[in-house]
């Protein structure tokens, strides 16, 4: 089945650069890294020295850090709607987010979110006067593609013209343990795809799109296909082949009505652990047929944001086409995955900018893609 497109009509994003997606693309694009030696997260039990953390001048702007989850996700929103004079009435809202808000689940803990995303979705669909709950995902590090294929479900249905996707995850001592606890975090660096590269670095962000099934001026963006599959293969490994994520990029592209041919670049998930790296390197060449259009990933810059990187990514995706760049891997110093994935290691200009792939990956094996055209 060919998907209608879902165009987007605006964009918000709090992240490791900053507030608005202006901040965003400045730091993508200029090179910059929002990762730093830990601060506000200093006192979390972790075996890491590292994260992508929001910067004090925009923890002043939200309010502080307390209540962070809602406080970021209602700013990214803000910005995605403050583009338009829809009627909040009539537009739908799906959150993505790993764990919502956490507040009450340790000890001394203030909140009540209570790591459900579902709450949070309440809390901000009442907040933000929206008329239509469309659903919370929490699909792991899939989550917010997952989501934006969701909401460009119920706008083809015709459940509602317009859908807000709000995705977002904050530091919290809970999930920077967990990760240690999977030897999963690089103890000094995110180095995707590369040699020296040894687990994730965790940041945190808020990013919305404003998504609707007409376009409300001549040159909105496109969201043109989506896929997902699952390789039920390991609670937290990917399948080896990476054939999930192939499986999951082929249905995006064939649901948008192209061809592998038709897809001029690529923003991977590049978390930096070695076998997400390897496999997914590995899937992608062989959707390929064996070499992949220029490939590049940003949690080497805005640290791995879990439910909100997908998101957040896409709207990287959809400035890359427009700008017919694409941006470097940072961190990137000498790749160790296969060659059929041609990673951008500068900035590379685009001969053609018509098609993105983006793709994610999540725990539970959790494959998910999306097709934007500019």
């Amino acid at each position: 089945m060919r998907w209608a497109p879902a165009f987007v009509l605006g964009q918000g994003a709090v992240s490791p650069f900053g507030i608005g997606v202006d901040a965003l693309l400045a730091g993508i694009f200029g090179g910059q890294t929002g990762i730093a030696a830990r601060r506000r997260t200093a006192a979390f039990e972790a075996p890491t020295a590292v994260a992508a953390e929001l910067p004090a001048a925009t923890l002043a702007t939200l309010g502080g850090d307390d209540d962070l989850a809602f406080r970021g996700a209602m700013a990214a929103a803000g910005q995605a709607l403050a583009a338009t004079a829809i009627p909040r009435q009539r537009i739908g809202l799906v959150l993505a987010s790993t764990k919502g808000d956490l507040g009450g689940v340790l000890l001394d803990d203030p909140g009540d979110g209570l790591g459900l995303p579902g709450r949070l979705a309440g809390r901000l669909r009442r907040e933000l006067g929206l008329g239509i709950a469309l659903g919370a995902i929490s699909c792991a590090c899939a989550s917010g593609l997952v989501a934006v294929a969701h909401a460009a479900r119920h706008l083809q249905a015709g459940t509602c013209d317009h859908a807000l996707v709000v995705g977002v995850d904050v530091h919290h001592p809970f999930v920077m343990a967990g990760f240690g606890s999977l030897h999963a975090l690089d103890p000094t660096a995110c180095r995707p795809f590369d040699v020296a590269r040894r687990g994730v670095v965790l940041g945190e962000a808020a990013a919305a799109l404003l998504l609707g099934r007409s376009p409300m001026g001549p040159s909105a963006p496109r969201l043109l296909g989506h896929g997902g599959a699952n390789d039920a293969c390991h609670i937290t490994g990917p399948d080896r082949q990476g054939a999930g994520l192939a499986l999951a990029s082929q249905r995006a592209i064939a649901t948008a009505g192209l061809t592998p041919q038709d897809i001029d670049v690529i923003h991977l998930h590049g978390t930096g652990t070695l076998a997400n790296d390897a496999t997914e390197a590995i899937g992608l060449a062989n959707l390929f047929s064996g070499r992949t259009p220029p490939a590049f990933g940003t949690k080497g810059q805005t640290g791995h944001t879990l439910g909100a990187s997908g998101v957040l990514e896409l709207l990287v995706s959809i400035a890359a086409l427009q700008r017919a760049l694409a941006p470097s891997n940072v961190g990137l110093e000498q790749p160790d995955v296969t060659a059929g994935l041609d990673l951008v290691r500068s900035p590379r200009p685009l001969p053609r900018a018509r098609h993105a792939l983006k793709v994610a990956s999540g725990f539970g094996g959790a494959q998910a893609a999306t097709v934007v055209a500019p």
